[in-house]
């Protein structure tokens, strides 16, 4: 007689829900963050809507890192673009969020792709410093020089409290909307990350990850792919940084500098490389732990403000010492062992 859990065909294998467990976990957990806006105090709820936010931008560098290979050193730069993008649509323009995320996206993936060209003949950190060098030109030239106003609108901008959908239909103001929506997204991005990594595009990602000159052998155009993975993963980066801006309400170059790229490598390389759930898992970490333990000690002692580069650098050093598949990979063996004990085997 059949006994335990098995597939019978290929699409029940592939499934983003494939046994029993899962179907209970995804039940079980489905209604928490539905439910958690109106239970958690409103400084909970504004932190998770940050965590969303980043969540988004993450899954982009995920899709051009872990997927495609490619090192990137421009995140904060690629929210920038988004963001400015976005301010100038719905504060010249009117036409609300979804149209602003939009164009700030396919905006933000034109400059990474153009910055992804270098592909052609190099590759590897060669090809980050084209977008590091980015990094410097957009922030440290473009957008603070009052000469190019005319291109990114300002130097500092703000937006307005209440914005629409579309236009002003179904504005968004309040911590909570912001939540759910933000909440959306990301689960739309998630999902669509998910099932990237098993289409035929996702599968030549890894194989021109694992092994380029293979994946080259096996007919796969090596320069066509990675700027796919670019424009892919800068228009996530492009949303998330128009969302960004939404939620502060004000822009400034400072907002984009290296450091946010150096934070958004720990929140990945934290929860670990390959896997959604690990992006999702590492961002929630690092947000948490940087809103409360390092508030609640930076309160405690002011002067060791200083030292929150410190703590994440110790992190990333014993995340990569004890277990450097991070977060995600540490529970995967905490999974296997329970299913094996008391059993050594």
């Amino acid at each position: 007689m059949p006994s335990g859990e098995y597939f019978t065909s290929y699409e029940d294998r592939m499934g983003l829900l494939r046994w029993r467990i899962e179907y209970v976990a995804f039940a079980l957990g489905l209604p928490i963050p539905l439910l958690a806006p109106f239970v958690m105090t409103g400084q909970l709820v504004s932190v998770f809507t940050l965590v969303f936010i980043f969540i988004i931008g993450v899954l982009g560098l995920h899709v051009m890192l872990s997927y495609a290979g490619e090192i990137v050193l421009a995140q904060g730069v690629f929210m920038g673009i988004g963001a400015y993008t976005a301010s100038r649509i719905i504060n010249e323009l009117a036409l609300g969020i979804l149209p602003a995320m939009l164009i700030a996206g396919l905006v933000t993936a034109f400059i990474a792709l153009v910055f992804g060209l270098p592909a052609w003949r190099v590759k590897g950190f060669y090809v980050a410093i084209s977008t590091l060098a980015l990094q410097f030109i957009a922030i440290q030239f473009f957008f603070r020089r009052s000469e190019f106003a005319v291109i990114h609108g300002g130097t500092q901008q703000s937006l307005p409290s209440n914005i629409g959908l579309v236009t002003d239909v179904i504005t968004i103001g309040s911590a909570t909307e912001e939540y759910f929506f933000a909440f959306v997204v990301m689960v739309v991005f998630a999902v669509l990350t998910m099932n990237l990594s098993r289409t035929g595009i996702g599968r030549m990602f890894r194989a021109l990850h694992e092994n380029d000159l293979s994946a080259q052998v096996l007919g796969i155009n090596r320069f066509r792919n990675k700027l796919m993975a670019y424009a892919i993963g800068g228009f996530m980066v492009g949303v998330s940084g128009a969302l960004y801006a939404i939620y502060i309400g004000f822009i400034t170059p400072e907002f984009y500098s290296i450091d946010i790229t150096l934070l958004q490598y720990v929140m990945l390389l934290l929860g670990g490389m390959g896997r959604v759930w690990g992006v999702i898992l590492g961002v929630t970490t690092v947000e948490l732990l940087n809103h409360y333990l390092l508030e609640t000690l930076i309160n405690a002692f002011p002067e060791a403000t200083a030292l929150e580069p410190v703590f994440f650098g110790v992190i990333i050093i014993v995340v990569l010492i004890v277990e450097p598949k991070g977060i995600m990979a540490a529970l995967g063996q905490l999974k296997e062992y329970l299913r094996k004990w008391p059993y050594a085997y």
